[in-house]
């Protein structure tokens, strides 16, 4: 006869295993159920029991649980307390003085023994180790009973009954992994603040040849007696070197209407070669018909004479004010000194124009370098400098009346502007090399990263989740400009507007 034997070693987890549960009550009253099955298996078939469990049942498995978790976590101490010996002194438990209870439960011997207004359970509760999965099974549920209201809340709904070692700690650490806190407090991400684009430390002895434009408003104007008021907006361009402000007037916020604008802002201070705005409708239109009016010139001779003409449109990514933070902050300023005019009184377009004005002269006096009290000292640059090579405004000073040839008059005003230039290269440039904000570097999104997407339409904590699927590293190699797909869109978000909450490693 031969006998064969073969062994299987299957790695497989108890199927009773806590960690294998999410949630400590079901886990409760499974382990009841068991309990169940093996007292009707002892038990005669007439007597055995096939009601619903009841709280006595639930509450002998919470026990057994918690004693098998205290053998696990406390083996000298416990063997030390069921044979009615001293626990060894060296032990963490030294302090509370435990006992086994009639159900075999380690609980604490206090103080409290003679505070009747407390609970037996307050004052005996049960002792409980940290990081055990029973332990964080009963912080987690006791965290949800609570509906996440805080350390805290949850600390004193545990202290009734169980005294955990380094509770606080213990719920901290879950309140970070819990998903609905997380999304509750979830904080945009940060990156060191990047560096200034070429396009900002170009100099290229002209204002307006990199520029950014932006809208404001609506204003509203009286077109006459018993006429309905008609809404004119502010269309706002700046030089991103000098910071030289020129304002006009559109009267719409369709296509036609900022080419219009465009135009006519380009006639009085020259074409610009490079423009950066934000993604709005407006400024897409635009671009695609002034595509489509270089492409539609079939003329050598026409397209040689707009070659040096073309503009180089550059847009920021979406919900992203801060990339254009060089033109929002002049927005914010030239609208405080339209509605100091302005006030609450009825204007024309007419008269609209002209608080333009007045208010484009005034951004374009403000000073630009630091102003000193010395009265022999050089006046600080101002973008009037950049455009009439003096401060301009109401302080102009007065024009040397000295009589020059034509020759000489053109060689004085150049020199006077590549001093200006000397001056903004050597005075105002430097101011812009340190970071207000955002100083430190951070973690870089990468691809398959699961993050939430701050919505402005929705509240804190119902915000859409998404999935990275592109990163657009910048030249010093961090991201600061990602692509997320949320449900079936994909989206291009700053990472200001991005929340991580699961890393890809």
């Amino acid at each position: 006869m031969k006998v064969t034997m073969m062994v299987q070693d299957v790695d497989q987890t108890w199927r009773l295993d806590p960690c294998r549960f999410s949630d400590w009550k079901r886990l409760c009253r499974v382990f009841a159920w068991v309990y169940r099955f093996l007292s009707n298996s002892r038990t005669q078939k007439d007597r055995r029991r096939k009601e619903e469990l009841d709280l006595e049942e639930i509450e002998g498995a919470e026990r057994k649980l918690i004693s098998e978790d205290q053998k696990e976590a406390f083996p000298k101490e416990y063997l030390a307390l069921y044979y009615d010996r001293r626990i060894p002194p060296k032990s963490k438990l030294i302090g509370l003085q435990p006992f086994l209870d009639e159900t075999g439960v380690m609980r604490l011997n206090g103080r409290l023994r003679f505070a009747e207004v407390l609970s037996w359970e307050a004052r005996f509760p049960i002792i409980l180790p940290r990081k055990s999965l029973v332990t964080k099974l009963i912080v987690k549920h006791h965290h949800e009973m609570c509906h996440h209201m805080g350390t805290n809340t949850t600390l004193a709904s545990l202290s009734s009954k169980f005294w955990i070692i380094s509770l606080r700690e213990e719920i901290r650490e879950w309140e970070n992994a819990c998903s609905w806190c997380k999304k509750q407090k979830a904080k945009p991400a940060q990156q060191l603040m990047g560096n200034l684009p070429k396009v900002r430390v170009v100099c290229s002895m002209r204002a307006f040849v990199q520029a950014g434009v932006d809208f404001a408003g609506p204003f509203l104007t009286v077109q006459g007696r018993g006429k309905s008021r008609q809404k004119r907006y502010l269309c706002l361009f700046t030089c991103l070197a000098t910071r030289a402000v020129h304002l006009e007037i559109a009267f719409g916020l369709d296509t036609n209407s900022f080419l219009n604008a465009l135009f006519r802002m380009a006639h009085r201070r020259g074409m610009p070669k490079e423009i950066i705005s934000d993604n709005g409708t407006n400024f897409f239109g635009a671009v695609k018909e002034l595509k489509e009016l270089v492409t539609s010139l079939d003329s050598d001779i026409t397209k040689s004479k707009l070659a040096n003409r073309g503009i180089v449109w550059r847009f920021n990514p979406p919900n992203a004010p801060h990339f254009g933070g060089i033109f929002e902050s002049v927005v914010k300023s030239a609208k405080r000194a339209i509605y100091a005019v302005l006030s609450s009184s009825d204007v024309t377009d007419e008269e609209l124009m002209t608080a333009f004005t007045g208010a484009e002269a005034l951004l374009n006096s403000r000073p630009l370098t630091y102003q000193s009290a010395h009265t022999q000292d050089d006046v600080p640059l101002t973008p009037n400098h950049f455009l009439h090579g003096q401060l301009g405004g109401d302080f102009t000073p007065e024009i040397d009346s000295t009589s020059f040839s034509p020759q000489k008059r053109w060689r004085r005003i150049q020199e006077l502007i590549r001093h200006i230039w000397r001056r903004w290269m050597r005075e105002w440039l430097p101011t812009l090399n340190v970071r207000k904000k955002w100083v430190t570097s951070s973690r870089d999104f990468q691809v398959d990263d699961v993050v939430i997407v701050v919505s402005q339409d929705n509240p804190r904590g119902t915000w859409p989740m998404g999935r990275i699927l592109k990163t657009y590293p910048g030249k010093d190699g961090h991201v600061r400009v990602v692509d997320v797909k949320v449900g079936g869109s994909r989206l291009t978000r700053p990472v200001t507007k991005i929340c991580p909450l699961e890393y890809r490693d």
